[in-house]
C-alpha cells in the first residue's frame, strides 16, 4: 500500500460514458488518449507515483447532477451511475492494486471531495492532470490544484476535448494561468 509519494497522476473522468465511442455522451477525443494515458500510468507507477482515479458518480435520480445535465436522467438516460458499465474505467487503463479512487459530482476533482486531504496525506507536491475533458473537468481540476499550491502540470497528450480547437483554446488559457501544459514524452525523459 502506497503511503508516501511526491508525485500523483490524476485520471479525471476517464469512464466509459465519456470515453467509449458507442456512448451517446462520449467526448470525441477521449478514446484516442487511452494508449498515452496507459503508458504514462505505467511510467508513474514504476517511479512510485500515486495514481488517483477521479470518478464522476451520480445517484440514479440525478438529483446530485448539475442542473444542465438533469434532463438526461429525466429522459431516462442517466449517466455515471455507480456499478454500471458506463461508470467504469476502460480496460486499457483500469485501476490496479494500490491505486486510489475519489468520487465527485462536479467539474473539479477538488470540489467537495477528499482529494486534497489524500494528496496531503501522501505528501504529494506535484500533480499531473490527465483525462477528459479540457473545458470542464480538466481545467477546473488544474486551476484548483494550482490554487491549493500543488505544482500542477496538464499532460496534453493524455487529455481530451470534443474538438482539437476546444483543446487548443483551453491549453492556451491554462498556460496563461501559469500551469504548464506539456506532452507526456517531456515528462518521461
Amino acid at each position: 500500500m502506497l503511503t508516501q509519494a511526491d508525485n500523483a497522476i490524476l485520471v479525471v473522468d476517464m469512464q466509459n460514458d465519456w470515453v467509449l465511442p458507442s456512448s451517446p455522451l462520449h467526448v470525441a477525443g477521449a478514446y484516442a488518449t487511452l494508449p498515452a494515458i496507459a503508458k504514462f500510468l505505467d511510467y508513474g507507477r514504476a517511479n512510485g507515483w500515486a495514481v488517483i482515479y477521479i470518478y464522476r458518480i451520480h445517484r440514479p435520480s440525478g438529483i446530485d447532477a448539475e442542473l444542465f445535465r438533469r434532463h438526461y436522467f429525466e429522459e431516462g438516460h442517466p449517466i455515471c451511475i455507480a456499478g454500471t458499465p458506463g461508470a467504469a474505467i476502460p480496460d486499457e487503463i483500469k485501476p490496479q492494486q494500490g491505486d486510489i479512487s475519489i468520487t465527485k459530482q462536479r467539474f473539479s476533482a477538488f470540489f467537495q471531495t477528499d482529494l486534497d486531504l489524500v494528496l496531503r496525506g501522501l505528501g504529494v507536491k506535484k500533480v499531473f492532470v490527465t483525462g477528459t475533458q479540457y473545458p470542464n473537468c480538466i481545467r477546473s481540476t488544474a486551476v484548483d490544484s494550482m490554487g491549493l499550491d500543488y505544482d500542477t502540470t496538464v499532460v496534453t497528450d493524455c487529455c481530451s476535448a470534443a474538438t482539437e480547437e476546444v483543446a487548443n483554446a483551453n491549453i492556451f488559457d491554462i498556460r496563461n494561468m501559469g500551469i504548464p501544459c506539456i506532452p507526456s514524452s517531456e515528462i518521461m525523459k
